[in-house]
């Protein structure tokens, strides 16, 4: 390697080196000291944990509360993540028509919720929620169908914490899915029309297939940000009712700061790290094939 090769790695070295530290101050050593934690007792009132090896493992893996928050958080995700990539894309394919002054509007519009508090959100949408004078039983009702106990009921709990978290999230999702659109070449749009493809072939032939980075990338985006799902939770519903919405994060704050078990907390977090990273694996195998790289 020359000389002039040296100084240009050393020079990209440098430039990376404030993100470098940044992200080995908050999350690299992190992880590391939860990893370390993870094989000691500890409260927080005594100076020094107690090492006590997997027996935090072997504990957690025989709790049924985990096992079962677990498959909350499986369902949870399994409900936000493919109706939210769904629900953007239509938006995304929506907002692509208009033009460029409505875009900047719907952006913002769009883009919203993202920049407000999801405490303040969270306490909108409880009022939204309510039973007796909330705006959702009050739309369905119009329609004619029975009012509906939402967040306190469990067979409507979670659903009503997955519709809150899709609109929370529908803008970010347009955003990426909109940039997608307009990278697209047009010159592959224009040789479709020129041979006749429709509008809906235009969409389903070309512009989705051409999207599969977008969408791939806010695959995995998505299941992570469902798998910490924690403050809409903790202000809505706590856990509750009858553990109904008990996502897995939500057991791990109940352990690590109400009950400072915070060996056994860590052994969570160390598990649900290795299960996000699984999956994210898994979708780069089995999805990143289908993805068209232009």
């Amino acid at each position: 390697m020359s000389l002039k090769s040296w100084k240009t790695n050393i020079a990209g070295y440098l430039l990376l080196a404030p993100s470098l530290l940044v992200i080995a101050i908050f999350v690299l050593i992190p992880v590391l000291y939860s990893a370390g934690l993870s094989l000691y007792s500890w409260d927080m009132l005594r100076p020094t944990p107690t090492f006590v090896g997997v027996d935090n493992y072997q504990r957690l893996f025989t709790n049924e509360e985990f096992y079962h928050s677990l498959k909350i958080t499986f369902l949870f995700a399994a409900m936000t993540v493919p109706l939210s990539m769904l629900i953007a894309l239509i938006f995304a394919l929506l907002l692509d028509q208009g033009s460029k002054k409505l875009m900047i509007t719907y952006r913002s519009m769009f883009f919203a919720p993202m920049v407000t508090s999801t405490v303040a959100i969270s306490v909108v949408w409880m009022f939204i929620f309510h039973p007796d004078y909330g705006l959702a039983n009050a739309i369905i009702e119009s329609f004619g169908f029975k009012p509906l106990r939402w967040l306190n009921d469990t067979n409507t709990s979670l659903m009503s914490l997955a519709i809150m978290s899709i609109w929370k999230t529908l803008g970010y999702n347009v955003i990426i899915l909109l940039a997608g659109l307009q990278n697209t070449d047009s010159s592959v749009l224009e040789a479709a029309k020129v041979d006749g493809a429709n509008k809906w072939q235009i969409v389903t032939r070309i512009r989705i297939p051409l999207l599969t980075p977008s969408l791939f990338l806010l695959l995995i985006l998505l299941t992570i940000e469902q798998f910490q799902t924690f403050t809409q939770v903790n202000v809505m519903t706590k856990g509750g009712p009858a553990k109904s919405t008990e996502l897995v994060v939500v057991q791990l704050y109940h352990y690590a700061f109400e009950l400072f078990q915070m060996g056994y907390a860590s052994a969570i977090s160390m598990v649900i790290f290795a299960i996000v990273l699984l999956l994210v694996v898994l979708q780069m195998i089995v999805v990143g094939r289908k993805v068209h790289y232009q």
